[in-house]
């Protein structure tokens, strides 16, 4: 399955997004201690923007989330 991450033109425009990750309902996982960090980060070798999230997870989980960009799909859901 491919995701095409979420691209943002201005840094104002992808905060308002990543603070609206931060105040939706978000229910852990299977092993997650805390809900995803969202910070906005400038596109290596580009000119956008992107909504980096990065997850906490106990010791010992397996098939856990990777950090990285969030899709398309879960920045226009929130």
């Amino acid at each position: 399955m491919t995701t095409t991450t979420a691209t943002f033109a201005t840094k104002s425009e992808a905060q308002i997004i990543a603070s609206a990750l931060d105040n939706a309902t978000y229910h852990l996982g299977h092993g997650e201690c805390s809900r995803p960090e969202y910070t906005v980060r400038k596109i290596r070798n580009g000119t956008g923007y992107e909504i980096y999230a990065k997850y906490s997870y106990y010791a010992g989980t397996f098939n856990r989330k990777q950090n990285g960009a969030i899709c398309a799909e879960t920045a226009y859901r929130a």
